[in-house]
C-alpha cells in the first residue's frame, strides 16, 4: 500500500509538472519544464516573463502591464528598476521564456514565407510543384472557381500584414460593391491555417429581399482551404464548400 501511495505521488507530480503554465507565483522557486509552456503564445508568454519582473518590484513604461500587474495584490513597486535582481532559478526560467519566444517568432516568420510561396505557385498554374511542396491539389479540376476564387484570395491578402492576438492569426478584407458582401480571408489557429472566400451577404444599402433588387440568399457560399503547419512544414488538407 505504501508503495501504491509512493508511485501515485510520483504520477500526480509528473503530471502537475507538465500541465500548461497559468502564471509565474512559482517561478522564483521552481524550474519551468518545456512542456509547460509548448501551447503557449509569444503574447501569453510575454505576460509570464513580464510577472517574473513585476514579482521583483520592476516598474513598466507600458501602462498597460503597469496596470495589470498593480491590480494584482501582491505587486510592490520599487520605484526604481537598478534594484531589481532575480535569484538563478527565475534567470533560468526568463531564459527559457526568451528561447521560446524566439522558437515561435521564427515560426511565424517561416510560415508566412511558406505561405508566400505558395501564392506565387497558385498563380502560376504550377501545379506540379504545388503537389510536391505542399500536397495541394484542386479537388475538383473541372470546378474553374475552385481556381478563380482560391487566386482571388491570394490577391487580396497582405501576408506582411497579418497580424497575431495570442495564438491566433488573421488578415481579412470585406467587400461590398453595392450587391454582395464578399470576405477574403487567411485566418491562423495554432497549428491549423484557412484560406476562405466568403460570398457573404447582401449589401449593406439592400433594405430588404424585394422587388428593387435580384439578390437571394441562396446564393450564398464558402470556400475554406485547410492546412496544417507542423514541424516548419505547411500541408494542405482539405477543401471544405459550404452553400
Amino acid at each position: 500500500m505504501k508503495k501504491l501511495t509512493i508511485m501515485f505521488f510520483v504520477v500526480f507530480s509528473i503530471n502537475a509538472m507538465a500541465q500548461t503554465l497559468k502564471d509565474c507565483s512559482t517561478c522564483s522557486t521552481q524550474t519551468i519544464q518545456t512542456d509547460q509552456i509548448k501551447d503557449l503564445s509569444i503574447d501569453e508568454i510575454r505576460i509570464l516573463t513580464n510577472e517574473i519582473f513585476a514579482r521583483n518590484g520592476y516598474v513598466f513604461e507600458n501602462g498597460r502591464f503597469q496596470y495589470y500587474f498593480e491590480g494584482k495584490p501582491w505587486y510592490k513597486s520599487k520605484n526604481d528598476n537598478k534594484k531589481v535582481t532575480f535569484n538563478n532559478v527565475e534567470e533560468q526560467n526568463i531564459k527559457l521564456f526568451q528561447e521560446k519566444t524566439k522558437q515561435l517568432k521564427s515560426e511565424q516568420e517561416e510560415l508566412i514565407k511558406q505561405l508566400k510561396q505558395f501564392k506565387v505557385l497558385v498563380i502560376a498554374d504550377n501545379k506540379a510543384e504545388l503537389k510536391s511542396k505542399f500536397n495541394f491539389f484542386y479537388e475538383n479540376p473541372k470546378d474553374d472557381f475552385e481556381s478563380k476564387y482560391l487566386k482571388e484570395v491570394l490577391k487580396k491578402i497582405d501576408f506582411d500584414d497579418v497580424n497575431y492576438y495570442k495564438n491566433k492569426g488573421l488578415h481579412s478584407l470585406m467587400t461590398d460593391n453595392g450587391f454582395v458582401k464578399i470576405v477574403n480571408e487567411l485566418s491562423i489557429e495554432g497549428n491549423n491555417v484557412t484560406f476562405s472566400y466568403n460570398y457573404m451577404a447582401m449589401s449593406e444599402i439592400i433594405e430588404d429581399f424585394n422587388e428593387f433588387t435580384d439578390y437571394h440568399s441562396e446564393s450564398e457560399f464558402s470556400y475554406n482551404w485547410q492546412f496544417q503547419f507542423k514541424n516548419n512544414k505547411l500541408k494542405f488538407i482539405r477543401l471544405a464548400i459550404a452553400g
